[in-house]
């Protein structure tokens, strides 16, 4: 379901999704997204989005949910908007745990009624949270994931004790007991918070059938990367590949952009002053802008935590392009800069079939990139849609993925972030690599080492030597290809576990599954490829993209080494220790790096 808002303050965009799951027959979970139509009652009312997840332990788990939701827009709709937020929010959660209870206390069966519920108002540049239960709500932004909501139930309290690890609270067959609800009692009491909101915030509301499937990086990675309409399906289908048990319910709110109000606008007098033309405050682009009188802006294709990319037109050739433009409160960034920068400088010396086109601009007035447009859907969306692929789909797409890595790696270029993610499937049959924002080209200036830390990549597909804090090298893309084809022709990712730490530790320690015990499709010869790419020694890998292009294009030449026989199940750590080493190594590694790099600077003094 997807809907755009446009407010005087604020332009909003929201989406959402709800499933009864692969276990459950039916879907207690409910989810509303509503404000005004008329754009003075929105600028004093606001917008409201809510969440509410009914108890399937009491009768009528689903009618107590959308009673909670109904009453939560109702009561908005209704309530004088001089009201303080925190006001609203009171009279919203008084008024639906009040009806709850009686309908629950009025039911010939004697059935209580109960639900979780989670209400987010919009207004004046601000989030205002009301919460009660375990439903979360959290805001994605600039890349970084923040929880907004406390848990009320028992394992949440096991937590706070320290009695347990949060990874084992999601895991606890008590995680479901909760010790606050709307309508189990006829008064209730709610959580409150509020905050500043930022342009290209995102904000997820969601049930545990769903948080509690996927870990952090993977509920941030898939908010902050994808566009809007990719990002509900893309969290269902990844708890339903977690073989979630529950519900499964997801919204999200975008800040498109936040708009000054009139009266910041320059003031008649100045305007006259300045010959009648009036500027506007932000400095954000918009459609209809035209960037250095050549690429006109005509809409937005999608929005990340660092940048926004835009359909537009070429005046030069008149071609459709893309054009990205970091967000203006990141070109004061040096860090954020320089990636940007860098970005632009590799791009620009690759030209292959099989990778993005980038089009060199001379003189920008500002910094932004601009490639060419592509139509079609990232290897990702496909996945998600039916999985595994056919086998000659994925032997095809790998030895496409292996001609552009060769051609990069010909030109010094390491991806370093290969995925599915930045994998496109065109209309027209063809495929592009793109999003070069973390790739390294050994023949340029580094990026600040102390910046780095092994979230540099994806969990899913990095190589070990990247877990273990290392640059990597050529091989590094290799083993990154090897975990894409594992999962293209299997259906799952090579390593799977509650958190990141517990996957990148299973990389470290051990093998994948062998390919042929989850497919039987899979030729011996596929599976020999697959696991030579992704030995854990990257001496032990393919040393280049073309040498595993080859056996790619020419199975009979594959010798048979029975490497799936060699396969070492992953070691487990101990709980009490699990992502010790890993929390060590990221902050260690980056220090002494760069303690090293500063005691050789001193000694030796910069070098030019």
């Amino acid at each position: 379901m997807s809907r755009c808002y446009n407010e005087f303050r604020m332009l909003l965009s929201c989406e959402s999704k709800s499933s009864a799951g692969p276990v459950r027959k039916k879907n207690e979970d409910s989810l509303g997204f509503w404000q005004p139509e008329e754009e003075p009652e929105r600028l004093q009312r606001g917008a409201i989005s809510v969440v509410a997840d009914g108890l399937g332990g009491h009768e009528n788990g689903d009618l107590a949910s959308k009673m909670a939701v109904e009453i939560a827009i109702e009561m908005f709709q209704r309530i004088n908007p001089v009201n303080a937020p925190k006001q609203i929010l009171k009279q919203i959660f008084d008024s639906a745990n009040l009806a709850i209870y009686e309908a629950g206390m009025t039911d010939p069966r004697g059935g209580r009624m109960a639900t979780t519920l989670s209400v987010c108002i919009f207004r004046d540049k601000e989030l205002f949270i009301g919460h009660v239960g375990d439903s979360r709500v959290y805001l994605v932004r600039q890349e970084n994931l923040r929880r907004l909501t406390d848990d009320h139930s028992y394992t949440a309290m096991q937590v706070k004790l320290r009695l347990i690890s949060e990874h084992e609270a999601k895991a606890s067959r008590l995680r479901s007991m909760l010790t606050r609800t709307v309508g189990n009692e006829p008064i209730v009491h709610f959580d409150y918070k509020h905050l500043k909101l930022m342009s290209r915030d995102r904000i997820v509301q969601c049930t545990d059938g769903l948080y509690c499937y996927i870990n952090d990086s993977d509920l941030c990675e898939g908010v902050d990367r994808l566009n809007m309409d990719e990002i509900c399906p893309y969290l269902i289908a990844l708890a339903e590949r977690q073989k979630s048990d529950d519900n499964l319910s997801v919204q999200v709110v975008q800040i498109d952009r936040l708009v000054e109000p009139k009266h910041d606008q320059p003031i008649s007098l100045l305007a006259k002053a300045a010959g009648g033309q009036t500027h506007s405050m932000s400095n954000e682009v918009q459609a209809g802008d035209l960037i250095d009188a050549r690429f006109e802006i005509e809409s937005v294709i999608s929005r990340s935590g660092m940048a926004s990319i835009y359909k537009a037109k070429d005046l030069q050739t008149g071609q459709t392009v893309a054009v990205k433009v970091p967000y203006m409160q990141l070109e004061s960034d040096p860090a954020a800069f320089s990636r940007f920068q860098r970005e632009a400088e590799i791009g620009e010396l690759l030209d292959h079939p099989n990778i993005i086109k980038f089009i060199k601009v001379p003189n920008k007035s500002r910094q932004y990139i601009v490639t060419e447009y592509l139509e079609g859907r990232s290897l990702s969306t496909v996945l998600n849609e039916g999985r595994p692929l056919p086998i000659s789909d994925a032997v095809q797409i790998a030895s496409y993925v292996c001609a552009a890595l060769a051609h990069m790696h010909e030109h010094k270029v390491v991806h370093r972030d290969l995925k599915p993610q930045n994998i496109m499937i065109c209309n027209d049959g063809t495929l592009r690599i793109i999003d070069f924002g973390i790739a390294k080209s050994t023949e340029m200036r580094r990026l600040t080492f102390a910046g780095f830390t092994p979230a540099m990549g994806t969990p899913d597909y990095m190589a070990p030597e990247q877990v273990k804090g290392k640059r990597g090298d050529e091989r590094t893309d290799i083993y990154s290809l090897g975990a894409v084809l594992y999962e293209m022709t299997t259906g799952s990712v090579p390593f799977e576990g509650p958190n990141p730490f517990i996957v990148m530790n299973s990389r470290l320690t051990g093998d994948p599954v062998a390919p042929r015990k989850l497919n039987p499709e899979i030729s011996q010869a596929l599976e020999e490829i697959i696991l030579h790419a992704m030995e854990r020694e990257p001496e032990r890998r393919y040393q280049s993209a073309l040498s595993m292009k080859k056996e790619l294009d020419d199975p009979e030449s594959v010798k048979i080494t029975g490497r799936h026989d060699r396969l070492q199940s992953p070691k487990l750590w101990n709980t009490r220790w699990q992502g010790s080493r890993l929390i060590v190594l990221s902050a260690v590694v980056p220090i002494l790096v760069f303690a090293g790099a500063l005691f050789v600077t001193r000694c030796h003094g910069p070098v030019h």
